[in-house]
């Protein structure tokens, strides 16, 4: 519960709220780290070819830019690691497709044959990934050219400015508001990446939640401190 309700002493079992992540392209933090990319989805549909490959590790905004470009070009999302070979005609049906994680796919062929029918049927294709193309393992080479040749930009991990800003936000979709130096003090405590921002801020917030107490910086020194 929040604090303000009545609590018997001792930690409390936060109840399991979920808290609505914001998905807009204004939602999303722009910095050196990801300006390219975002200027790519911002550019669409002036590619010049109508596939991209968007690489970058866990929590860049990898899937958030995706599904900036899903809404902008009224497409359908799917994940590698289910597509089949047999079911590419239909999933063509769309008029664009988000393949994530093409790192997991579960067939080269099912990939490569999507490739070429989108192409044929001039479909847009938007792909993400762990890696860049080129450190993808494939055992079909004609796969692995026809990605290495798709225009590919990548996501860093966040930089300073960015990840102050997403500590931030990550606290307001909570309910929360975290004051520019508690803000400060976490981002020199923590590793510099989205997913360890991502964490940092679950775990504070539901340590308040569970002593009934509102942020402030002895929360925030207690869940560092016990990491």
């Amino acid at each position: 519960m929040r604090p303000g309700a009545s609590i018997s002493d001792g930690p409390q079992l936060p109840l399991p709220l979920e808290h609505r992540e914001a998905k807009g392209r204004g939602d999303f933090l722009v910095s050196e780290s990801n300006a390219v990319a975002v200027a790519w989805i911002d550019r669409w549909p002036e590619w010049p070819q109508p596939v991209l490959v968007l690489s970058g590790p866990r929590g860049s905004g990898k899937s958030h830019l995706a599904d900036v470009w899903r809404q902008k070009a009224n497409a359908a999302c799917y994940a590698a690691s289910s597509l089949a070979i047999d079911q590419i005609p239909e999933i063509l049906r769309n008029t664009g497709v988000v393949v994530e994680d093409i790192e997991t796919r579960s067939s080269d062929q099912a990939l490569f044959h999507l490739l070429n029918l989108a192409r044929e049927m001039s479909v847009p294709l938007l792909f993400t990934s762990a890696v860049a193309p080129a450190a993808l393992e494939t055992r079909l080479a004609d796969l692995a050219s026809r990605l290495n040749a798709a225009p590919h930009v990548a996501l860093a991990e966040p930089d300073e400015a960015l990840l102050i800003q997403l500590i931030a936000k990550l606290f307001a979709e909570r309910g929360v508001h975290a004051g520019p130096a508690m803000v400060e003090y976490i981002v020199n405590r923590v590793d510099r990446s989205a997913h360890a921002a991502q964490t940092i801020v679950e775990r504070i917030d539901r340590h308040a939640l569970s002593h009934g107490r509102k942020l402030n910086m002895t929360v925030i020194r207690e869940v560092l401190r016990d990491r």
